[in-house]
This record gives C-alpha cells, structure tokens and sequence, in this order.
C-alpha cells in the first residue's frame, strides 16, 4: 500500500491540541451504519455487530485557539490489513478548525453551537434508607453531577433541516476524586479521512495521546430533529445531508448500546499531516 504526503496552506505540522476529552464506545448494528460507511470497506464486526461511539473534546489551546470538538465514530473498517475507526462526521464551533478539517484531513466537518452547563441530581431514598435516616442511622447521598453538552447545527446554504444533539454525562465526584487513580498513559489512535467533496482520496493519519485517563460512567444521548414546516410533506427526501445527519445520530448515539466511556485529563494530542493511500488491498 503505497502512500503519500499531503500538504496545505495552514500551518506547518504537526499540530498540537492540548485539553480535556471523552471517548465513548457503543456496539452499534452494522446494517445501521453502513449506509455512512465507504462500501468498498469491509467492516469489523462480531455477530452483525461494530464498535462506533463518539469522541467529545475540549481544546483549552491549539492552533486555532480553544474550541470544542465532536467526532462521531461510525464503525471499525478494515480496507487493508489492518483496522480503523471511520469517522462519519465532525462538529467543531470554530470556522478555522473546520476549514482545517476538511481541506487537510477531507474530514466532513461543520460548524456547530456547543452550549454546556452544569446540574445535579440526588437519586431518591429507598425505603430501608429513609427508615434508617429517620432513626439517625442513614447518611446523606452525595448528590450526582452532571455536565450536559447541547449541540446546536449552524445551518449552512443548502441545509433544509436542523438538529439538537444533548450529551448528559456524569461528572466526576469532587468529594471522592482524591481516592481515584488516574494514570498518565501514552496512546497512538490511527484513523481514516477522505473520500468526501473536500478530499476524494483515501486519507490515514494518527493521533499521539498523552494523558492522564480513566474510566467513567457513559452518557446518556438525546436528539432532536426539527424540520422546516414547509418541507415537512417532502418524506421522499430521506437521503439529503440533514436526513442522513439525523439516521447517523440515531443509529450510531442513541440507538445502539454504550460499551465504556473513558475520560482524558490533562490530555496533549500530536497530529501530523496525513498520508494519502493511493492503493487499498
């Protein structure tokens, strides 16, 4: 499999990220994803299954400034020997990372609102607890934190829908945070870009992680999609883009199963230009 440079205007590589990040894996239906998935690919899968997820980050400093970042991850491809995540769609709410994404990776990136606030919620008493509270044997429960990520589309020319993603994931517990360990590892996660109106070629790059991780609990993923009142009679356009958008959210989010989620601190992520593969085996 020979391969190639590929080179751009923006600046020189490699390209450091610094900041926070959750990684998120769900076993997803193949017959679901396939559909976002380069039919000459040859998906990973075990029982009609794949591994698909999403890939939140927080960048607090990179080339173009801080911004935030949501890959969703389709499946695991093997169009060679070896296997991939494939990444079926990227949000990001800054013009210049998106502008990168596309003219140097082909990834099919858009531009995006993220609004994230805070909450917490304190899971009822059982009645043994409420028993033992009463008669001053109980203690009080810790109440749960939670960040909640809202993405809001940024409708661009030619889009006739819009859409809601909602990312509630478990924040972690101050009160108990100094008892956990939280190693710093190092990582290598190769990917494949490309084959987009941006790049049509078949594009391989890989991300240097070094970071402090562990495991948490997995989000919980909510979507809502909201179609202009006047396209509502059009059902026949179920293959336009925000249609697609809308199955790829569904299908790989919030219908499939979550796995693990798996959060990095402290995180420093090394890019360098991708390669371009001019022959797949």
């Amino acid at each position: 499999m020979d391969v190639v440079m590929v080179t751009s205007g923006f600046e020189k590589p490699p390209w450091i990220f610094k900041g926070s990040a959750v990684y998120q894996i769900h076993s997803v239906r193949v017959d679901s994803v396939r559909p976002f998935i380069p039919k000459e690919f040859k998906v990973v899968q075990n029982f009609g299954y794949t591994m698909g997820g999403f890939f939140l980050a927080n960048y607090e400093e990179s080339p173009f400034g801080a911004f935030d970042e949501l890959v969703i991850i389709a499946a695991i491809v093997k169009p060679d020997r070896s296997s991939r995540a494939w990444a079926a769609k990227v949000l990001v709410n800054s013009d210049e990372a998106r502008d990168h994404g596309r003219k140097v990776f082909g990834l099919p990136s858009q531009v995006a609102n993220f609004i994230k606030k805070k909450s917490k919620v304190i899971s009822p008493q059982s009645k043994a607890e409420g028993f033992l509270n009463i008669n001053g044997l109980g203690f009080s429960k810790l109440p749960n934190n939670y960040k909640d990520t809202q993405i809001r589309e940024i409708k661009e020319e030619g889009a006739p829908n819009s859409w809601n993603l909602d990312i509630k994931s478990k924040a972690p517990n101050l009160e108990l945070n100094r008892f956990s360990i939280n190693p710093r590892i190092k990582l290598s996660l190769t990917s494949l870009s490309g084959l987009t109106e941006y790049n049509p070629h078949l594009l391989e790059y890989t991300c240097q992680i070094e970071t402090r991780v562990r495991v948490v609990g997995t989000s919980k993923i909510s979507e809502q999609f909201t179609p202009r009142y006047e396209e509502c009679e059009f059902s026949e356009h179920q293959n336009s883009p925000a249609a697609d958008m809308k199955n790829l959210m569904i299908e790989t989010l919030e219908n499939s199963k979550p796995l693990i989620a798996v959060e990095f601190n402290s995180m420093k992520m090394t890019v360098d230009s991708p390669t371009m593969v001019s022959k797949c085996q």
